[in-house]
């Protein structure tokens, strides 16, 4: 399981910002804007309330990787501030019946050693359409990524 949290990224969507626990209405959103609206709030997380609108977004082994992370490891994860993301490309879209991969790409800034790194990654979400919507069941590494940092943050 923590190797999984390892691995599963988090982003964020350019200069547009959710406000800090906003709710989200799946069953309106693409599967390219619920990738988008997952790896902006992961980026802009203020509260606990936020894990829960990042629940609501995920399925499959992201959400049970949501529902067994504790509070206290969702603040030292998403509330601590050491990532700032600076730019998501959706490079990608691919939609079969009910099934989507959306590939992008993620710049962020990673102030978590003892230098602050910019850092571009590639990322593969793929989605399930479910009736309230599209929901993220797996993030993972693609392309040429030469780590997979952070305590879990899924981006």
């Amino acid at each position: 399981m923590k190797k999984l949290l390892l691995l599963i990224p988090l982003g964020f969507f350019g200069c547009t910002k959710l406000q800090q626990s906003q709710t989200v209405k799946l069953e309106n959103l693409t599967a390219p804007e619920v990738v988008k609206t997952f790896v902006q709030l992961s980026g802009a997380a203020k509260t606990l309330k936020d894990k829960k609108t990042l629940l609501e977004t995920s399925g499959g082994n992201l959400r049970r990787a949501f529902e067994r992370m504790s509070d206290e490891e969702f603040k030292l994860t998403y509330l601590s501030g050491q990532l700032k993301i600076e730019k998501v490309d959706i490079l990608d879209t691919v939609i079969q019946n009910e099934r989507a991969k959306v590939r992008y790409q993620v710049a962020i800034e990673n102030s978590q050693g003892t230098e602050t790194t910019h850092e571009t990654n590639e990322r593969e979400a793929e989605l399930k359409k479910g009736p309230s919507g599209w929901v993220i069941e797996l993030i993972r590494l693609k392309g040429s990524d030469k780590i997979a940092f952070t305590r879990g943050m899924f981006f």
